[in-house]
C-alpha cells in the first residue's frame, strides 16, 4: 500500500505534468495560429511574386520575405479571433451548469426525499463530502439506462455542480467503493478539472473550425481548369491540413492531461477517505464487469473526458485515452492490491452486511457530539476540523481533508432524524432554515411565528415550530451544514 507522502507526491506530480501539459497545449494552439499565418502570407507572396514587374522581387523566398508586417498581424488577428470566437461558443454551451449536461445524457435527478435505499446510500455519501468540503451539497443525477460502472461531475464552477451515477455504480459497487468514486469526482469538483476540461475542449473546437473551413474551400473550387479555383483549392488544403494537424497535436496534449487530472484525482480520493481499497476495488469492479464503464449514450464520446472510467472504446487508446489504464490506476493507489484476495472479503462482507455499513467513523455516532449541543460546544473537536480562526476556516473552503471526513460523517450521524427527513423536500427544508433563524426567547419566537401566520403562511409557520423543536438544540457547528443539506431540496 502507498504511503501518505507517496500519494503527496503524486498529486505534486501529477499537478506539475498538467501544468507543462497544459503550456504545451496553448503552444500548439499558438502553432495551429502562426501556421495560418504562414499560409497567408504564402499566398500574399505567391501573388506580389507572380505579378511583379522586373522590379519586383525576383524569387519566392523574396517575396515572402518582404510580406508587409500588416499582413503577419491580420493573419494572426483573424485565426485567433475565429478560434477565441468558436471557443467562446462551445464553453457557453458546455458550462451553461451541469444540470444542463446531465439532462443532456438523459440522467434523472434523485430526489432528496427519495426512499429507494441505493439512491439514499449516495445521496448520504455525497452529502458527507459536501459537508467535509464545506460546500454546497450539489444535485445527483442517476443514468438509469446505463449498466456500465461509471460517473461524471459537471459544472463550471462548485456553485453550478452537478454529480451523475450510472446505474452500473449504483447497484454494483459497496458503500466503500461508492464513496471512493465520488471523492474521486469531488476532487474534479474542488481542483476546478472541470473548467480546465471545458476550456480545452472550446479551443480544440476552434482548432477543428480552421481545419472545416479549408474544407469548405476545397469543396467550393469544384472547377480544378480555373485558375482562381485552383488557387482556392490549394489555401483550402493548406487550411484543411493546418487544422487537422493541429487538432491532432491538441487532442494528443489534451488526452495526456486528463489522464493526469485522473491520478490526481485517484490519490485525492485516497487521501480523503484512507481507504484505497474503495476506490481500488471500484476500478477492480470496472476491469472485470461485463459491460465495464463503457456508456452507450449519444453524448459519450463527446463527454467521454469527463467520466470516472474509460466511456468508449478509440482507436490508438493509449495516445487519445482520456483515462490511464486501469491496472496502472490501481498500482498507483495501492501497490499491494490483489483482486482475488479483495474479492475474498468483499465478499464476507457483502454476506455479513459490512460492506453497506457505513464507515467507522461514522458508526462512532453522535458520542463525540454530546458537547456540541448549545451550552456544551467542544471547541477542540470543531477547531480540529475546521480550524481555530476564520481565516483558517476560510482557506479550508473547498480542500477536503480526512479529518474532515470523519467529522461531516459524525456530524450527520448526530443530527435528529426528525430533521434530517424533513430537510429532503422543499417545505421542510424551507422551515428548517426558518428555524435557524428564530430566536431562542420564548415570546421574541411567539412573535416570529405570528409575524409568518399574518403573511398568510400558516403551514410554513407550523413547521417551522416543529423544526425549531429540533434545531434550538442545535450548537453554532450545525447551522451551515443544516443550510447545505436544505440547499438540493
Amino acid at each position: 500500500m502507498a504511503t501518505p507522502a507517496s500519494f503527496f507526491q503524486q498529486q505534486h506530480l501529477a499537478r506539475r505534468n498538467s501544468r507543462v501539459m497544459v503550456v504545451l497545449f496553448l503552444l500548439a494552439t499558438a502553432a495551429v495560429i502562426t501556421a495560418v499565418d504562414v499560409v497567408v502570407a504564402a499566398i500574399y507572396a505567391w501573388q506580389s511574386w507572380s505579378d511583379a514587374l522586373s522590379s519586383g522581387p525576383r524569387t519566392f523566398a523574396e517575396a515572402f520575405a518582404h510580406v508587409p508586417t500588416g499582413v503577419h498581424l491580420t493573419a494572426c488577428i483573424v485565426a485567433a479571433f475565429i478560434i477565441f470566437l468558436v471557443s467562446a461558443i462551445n464553453v457557453t454551451r458546455l458550462g451553461a451548469g451541469g444540470a444542463a449536461v446531465a439532462k443532456m445524457v438523459g440522467a434523472r435527478r434523485i430526489e432528496a426525499a427519495t426512499r429507494d435505499p441505493l439512491e439514499r446510500r449516495l445521496l448520504n455519501i455525497v452529502e458527507e463530502m459536501a459537508i467535509a468540503a464545506g460546500v454546497r451539497v450539489p444535485a445527483v443525477y442517476i443514468m438509469d439506462s446505463e449498466g456500465g460502472i461509471n460517473a461524471f461531475a459537471a459544472g463550471w464552477d462548485v456553485a453550478s455542480s452537478v454529480l451523475t451515477v450510472t446505474r452500473g455504480a449504483l447497484e454494483t459497487l459497496s458503500r466503500d467503493e461508492l464513496q471512493g468514486v465520488i471523492a474521486h469526482e469531488f476532487s474534479h469538483i474542488v481542483n476546478g478539472d472541470m473548467r480546465l476540461n471545458i476550456r480545452m475542449i472550446g479551443v480544440l473546437a476552434g482548432i477543428l473550425f480552421i481545419g472545416s473551413i479549408g474544407q469548405f474551400l476545397m469543396r467550393s473550387s469544384r472547377d480544378p481548369d480555373n485558375k482562381g479555383s485552383m488557387q482556392f483549392y490549394l489555401v483550402g488544403l493548406a487550411l484543411f491540413i493546418v487544422g487537422y494537424v493541429g487538432l491532432f497535436f491538441a487532442r494528443l496534449i489534451k488526452a495526456a492531461v486528463s489522464r493526469e487530472r485522473e491520478y490526481l484525482a485517484d490519490a485525492s480520493s485516497v487521501q480523503f477517505t484512507r481507504n484505497p481499497d474503495g476506490i481500488a476495488g471500484a476500478l477492480d469492479q470496472i476491469r472485470t464487469a461485463a459491460r465495464g464503464s463503457s456508456i452507450a449514450g449519444r453524448y459519450a464520446e463527446e463527454l467521454s473526458h469527463m467520466f470516472f472510467g474509460q466511456a468508449v472504446r478509440l482507436r490508438l487508446a493509449s495516445l487519445f485515452a482520456t483515462h490511464p489504464p486501469i491496472e496502472e490506476r490501481i498500482r498507483r493507489v495501492n501497490r499491494q492490491f490483489v483482486s482475488s484476495e479483495y474479492r475474498r472479503r468483499r465478499a464476507v462482507a457483502v454476506a455479513t452486511g459490512a460492506a453497506e455499513a457505513p464507515a467507522a467513523a461514522e458508526a462512532a455516532g453522535a458520542a463525540s457530539f454530546a458537547g456540541v449541543q448549545s451550552g456544551g460546544r467542544r471547541e477542540g473537536d470543531i477547531g480540529v476540523a475546521w480550524g481555530r480562526s476564520a481565516a483558517d476556516s476560510v482557506k479550508l473552503v473547498g480542500a477536503l481533508q480526512p479529518v474532515k471526513m470523519d467529522y461531516a460523517a459524525r456530524l450527520l450521524k448526530a443530527l435528529p432524524e426528525p430533521l434530517r427527513v424533513s430537510l429532503r423536500e422543499p417545505d421542510g427544508a424551507r422551515a428548517a432554515i426558518i428555524a435557524l433563524l428564530l430566536a431562542p426567547k420564548e415570546e421574541v419566537l411567539l412573535a416570529q411565528l405570528e409575524a409568518l401566520r399574518s403573511a398568510s403562511l400558516m403551514a410554513l409557520a407550523e413547521r417551522a415550530a416543529t423544526a425549531a423543536v429540533y434545531t434550538r438544540d442545535l450548537g453554532p457547528a450545525y447551522h451551515l451544514p443544516v443550510v447545505d443539506l436544505a440547499l438540493p431540496a
